[in-house]
């Protein structure tokens, strides 16, 4: 049922009142978000997570909502099987730096990102990418200053980087965002964050693609292997249009 603020819950229970499942999830706009679906490892196999997902369609669909989408690292195949479609992927990649050689970026200066620097970069971005840049920035610029880069070519802004560490994982540093002037630049700027990261003692640097710039590929061919970390991995973004 729709809790006051727009959330959902829904639970499953057999005809004795055990519960064996259970769906959280809340509105947002015109879409039921689904942040939370599970089922008691005994009634797994049964249909139970069908009728959760059915429960939250109907109330869904009562409420004038016209999607249900939620993201997931593994429930993929359960999703599908249910009619939802995986309509972007967030490839989760890491980069052991414990034993490996790292080295700065050879064709770019880079610094510590200053207040004073942001103009510059809002010079190349467009609103929306600027305030995402912003959002990240601020939220590390108390903790992690050292991870807030910015890189120049000669005296032009080439590009700047976000990296924040991971709140389960200490030795892990994840970008957070990148932007660059040239597509030709991201590398440089991954490379200044890894550097930065390992100078500071880490032992893993993550990415989560796409990332402008960034090919999935190149990065496989250099080390980055999938990232399987239980707070840190990829994620299948799922969506359901209601009819």
């Amino acid at each position: 049922y729709m809790l006051e603020g727009g959330e959902l819950l829904f639970v499953a229970e057999t005809e004795g009142g055990k519960v064996v499942g259970f769906v959280f999830g809340r509105r947002e706009e015109d879409s039921a978000v689904i942040g939370w679906i599970a089922v008691h490892p005994e009634y797994q196999g049964r249909g139970v997570g069908g009728l959760l997902l059915k429960a939250v369609e109907d109330e869904a669909r009562r409420a004038g909502l016209k999607t249900v989408i939620t993201g997931t690292p593994f429930a993929r195949s359960f999703y599908e099987k249910y009619g939802y479609e995986c309509y972007r992927v967030e490839r989760a990649l890491l980069l052991e730096l414990i034993g490996r050689t790292v080295n700065p970026p050879r064709d770019m200066d880079v610094r510590p990102l200053l207040l004073d620097d942001l103009p510059a970069l809002a010079s190349f971005m467009g609103d929306e990418e600027y305030l995402r840049f912003l959002m990240a920035y601020f939220s590390v610029y108390d903790s992690d200053p050292d991870m807030c880069l910015i890189g120049f070519r000669g005296k032009d802004v080439a590009g700047a980087v976000v990296g924040k560490r991971n709140e389960v994982y200490p030795d892990l540093v994840t970008l957070e965002e990148l932007v660059v002037k040239d597509e030709s630049y991201a590398y440089d700027m991954l490379d200044a964050l890894t550097y930065a990261v390992s100078v500071k003692g880490y032992r893993w640097v993550g990415v989560r693609l796409p990332v402008r710039g960034l090919d999935e590929e190149e990065l496989l061919r250099s080390g980055w292997k999938d990232a399987k970390l239980p707070s840190f991995w990829t994620r299948y973004h799922i969506r359901k249009h209601l009819r």
